[in-house]
């Protein structure tokens, strides 16, 4: 684990490493992105360096007891906080952190609290944590992972310092997956699909399941204007067999549409631009538990020009 080989996210990267050479480790830190987007591997190395007993400059060295055991998944003052709840509750933080909050160290100088989807944090729990974020023992680090960094309390939020993982560029993606044997072209394609994410990247680029999918969606899309109700119906049909991945779905065709207005590949602009909105329509109706198959078939009669 080493700063140097994380993607991206360079702001975030040097306020790290500033904290660790100059021995300013903060008392809170939200590190919030989407899935997949490199939460864990920040909150990881930025944990290892803290804990670390032989700094190589501002990185963890990797060879130290500290890191061999942080690696191990073992250390003694790393804590995870995790729940297999939907939600991490009040029951979760006083269990995990609260009762155990004064543990001195056992090794380091600090105890680190890693705190999984912190985004889930019920109200109560946030209140029950704010008063350890107020009141906790110096020797306490707490890194809380999130998707959404608009569920915490103003109060957590003025406590806790923000970074906000940007989305990485689709060629520092493709960069990326080369570096680990992915082909050029698999590369390419899984970096368009990802949102700017290495860790979605990466799933797509090993999943042949998510290439046939593509392709079937695409061939879909670039024929939509060309057939007739009856074919839109059966088409509408078909994407039911695709509906535990719909949202993967949807994203290959809003990209088919994106591309074709970043290639200047039409005439028609304005269409484009309309056949993405009606995607994007169709995903806040299904997000509202709309009927599926109707909503499939109102989509593609749209694209379809047929209404």
């Amino acid at each position: 684990m080493r700063f140097g080989n994380i993607a991206g996210n360079k702001n975030i990267i040097k306020s790290m490493r500033a904290a660790i050479r100059h021995g300013h480790i903060g008392h809170a830190y939200i590190i919030d992105g989407h899935l997949g987007s490199g939460k864990r591997l920040l909150a990881d190395t930025f944990a290892a360096a803290i804990l670390c007993q032989n700094l190589a400059g501002d990185d963890p060295c990797g060879i130290c007891i500290s890191c061999i055991t942080f690696q191990s998944g073992n250390h003694p003052d790393v804590v995870n906080v995790q729940t297999p709840k939907k939600f991490l509750g009040i029951d979760d933080v006083r269990e995990q952190i609260i009762e155990n909050i004064n543990v001195l160290p056992y090794s380091s100088q600090k105890r680190i609290y890693i705190i999984e989807n912190a985004h889930t944090l019920t109200a109560p729990a946030q209140n029950a944590l704010l008063k350890t974020l107020e009141d906790g023992p110096k020797h306490a680090v707490f890194l809380l992972l999130s998707q959404n960094h608009k569920a915490f309390l103003p109060t957590v939020l003025s406590r806790c310092a923000l970074y906000k993982i940007a989305p990485l560029g689709d060629a520092d993606i493709v960069a990326h997956l080369r570096k680990h044997g992915i082909d050029p072209n698999i590369a390419a394609i899984a970096a368009a699909n990802s949102s700017g994410s290495i860790g979605r990247a990466m799933a797509i680029a090993a999943d042949d399941g998510f290439m046939a999918l593509r392709n079937e969606i695409l061939e879909m899309a670039q024929n939509i204007e060309n057939i007739d109700i009856v074919e839109i119906f059966a088409a509408a049909k078909a994407l039911e067999n695709h509906k535990d991945h719909i949202g993967q779905a949807l994203d290959i065709m809003c990209i088919h549409y994106r591309d074709i207005l970043v290639e200047d590949k039409t005439d028609d602009p304005a269409a484009a631009i309309r056949n993405i909105r009606i995607i994007e329509e169709a995903k806040q109706k299904l997000s509202q538990n709309c009927n599926f198959l109707l909503t499939m078939e109102i989509m593609l009669l749209k694209l379809g020009g047929l209404i």
